[in-house]
């Protein structure tokens, strides 16, 4: 009895060592660790398998196996593994448009990649990464691209205006109050392809690889589709079932689905003194929108390029029935900086919105020297990324 105790206790601590973190909030090993949400809609009690990816794209070993929470969080630790790793998910959930219960299932698991794991990362399983992870995958071989994993992984997020990777989705079936209106948004996007499965009677494969081809190298949707994708979007928006919220999807980034995120930049030329001050505006042209917050300010990352030691603020005053949007900036420097590329912004066309350069009129209101004499004779030019 003694030593079947002792195996027993033996067997017992390996168990623990072999562990690799409990679904949702369950205790994960010490080392590296990715958690995150898996919805379409939320998969509760799901099977989770976070795989290794090698340099060459090929699937590498198991390094964990685990399971999704009620609320569709899992947490996994690998150890020591640093790496790239895809992280597949299958099992049931509500389907957001009529309610049944459908499944994910085990040989066509929804996934998720990432380029590194190091430390703490958090990663969201979806049809948006799944459709991220098919994009980088060879067709015949199945391997991925290492990569263009991360590039993969930004333009899905762009087309779709949701960070597919970092924001958690919330249930979209279930009224929350901690759920941030970025989760929200993500939820509604899941939402819209269960009402295209209903519409169209496709599976969400078959939904997923009709997404992947509609959409164009430029990363945008083609019409037809972004037509059905948005009429299944606003229709569950306005359904009973959506407990988000959320019911007006022209009042959110959503609306900006199918176009992308573009960039341009503001050179000046014309002069050969320092420049301290400028003041000028652009236009923006229909189908074009400027990320800001609640004071029209623009945030961190939309605005960039400014010239060393200088510093940049815009504002954006958003388009009325009558009135084109614009933005406004201002660049200073106490030290000055020389004529050339002084601003770059990032902003986001709507799908069929080809805007030329010229179309955001850049007007130089403002500039004055090191000595705060104006400055006449400069050329403002806008250069579309």
């Amino acid at each position: 009895m003694k030593n079947l105790v002792v195996l027993t206790m033996m067997m017992l601590g390996l168990c623990v060592l072999a562990s690799c973190g409990g679904g949702g909030g369950g205790t994960a090993a010490s080392g590296n660790t990715v958690h995150g949400v898996a919805s379409k809609g939320i998969i509760r009690n799901g099977t989770v398998k976070v795989y290794a990816v090698n340099p060459d794209g090929s699937l590498g070993g198991l390094l964990c196996e685990t399971t999704t929470d009620a609320s569709g969080a899992y947490r996994a630790g690998l150890g020591s593994y640093q790496g790239a790793v895809l992280v597949e998910v299958s099992g049931s959930y509500t389907d957001e448009a009529t309610g049944a219960t459908l499944a994910v299932a085990a040989d066509a698991p929804l996934r998720a990649a990432l380029d590194r794991v190091d430390g703490e990362v958090a990663l969201a399983v979806t049809p948006l990464t799944e459709l991220a992870v098919q994009r980088g995958e060879d067709p015949a071989s199945h391997r991925l691209s290492v990569a263009s994993i991360a590039a993969n992984n930004a333009a899905v997020s762009a087309l779709f205006q949701v960070d597919i990777v970092g924001t958690m989705p919330a249930d979209p079936l279930t009224a929350s109050l901690s759920a941030v209106q970025s989760q929200k948004e993500y939820a509604l996007v899941l939402a819209a392809f269960s009402k295209l499965m209903q519409s169209k009677v496709e599976s969400l494969p078959a939904l997923i690889a009709e997404v992947k081809g509609g959409i164009d190298a430029d990363n945008r949707m083609a019409a037809p589709l972004l037509h059905q994708f948005s009429g299944a979007l606003a229709a569950f928006a306005a359904s009973a079932a959506n407990q988000t919220g959320v019911v007006d999807v022209s009042a959110t980034n959503l609306i900006n689905i199918g176009g992308g995120t573009r960039s341009l930049s503001i050179s000046l030329s014309g002069s050969k003194s320092l420049i301290s001050v400028l003041d000028l505006r652009i236009t923006l042209p229909a189908g074009v929108t400027v990320k800001s917050d609640a004071l029209g300010n623009l945030p961190a990352g939309v605005l960039s390029g400014a010239p060393q030691n200088a510093l940049a603020a815009g504002v954006l005053t958003p388009a009325t029935p009558g009135s084109s949007g614009t933005v406004r900036f201002g660049v200073a420097s106490a030290t000055g900086f020389p004529a050339g590329a002084v601003l770059v912004l990032q902003y986001d066309a709507a799908s069929g919105a080809h805007p030329l350069a010229a179309d955001f009129a850049p007007m130089l209101l403002e500039a004055y020297d090191v000595q705060q004499a104006p400055l006449g004779g400069l050329s403002l030019s806008v250069t579309l990324n």
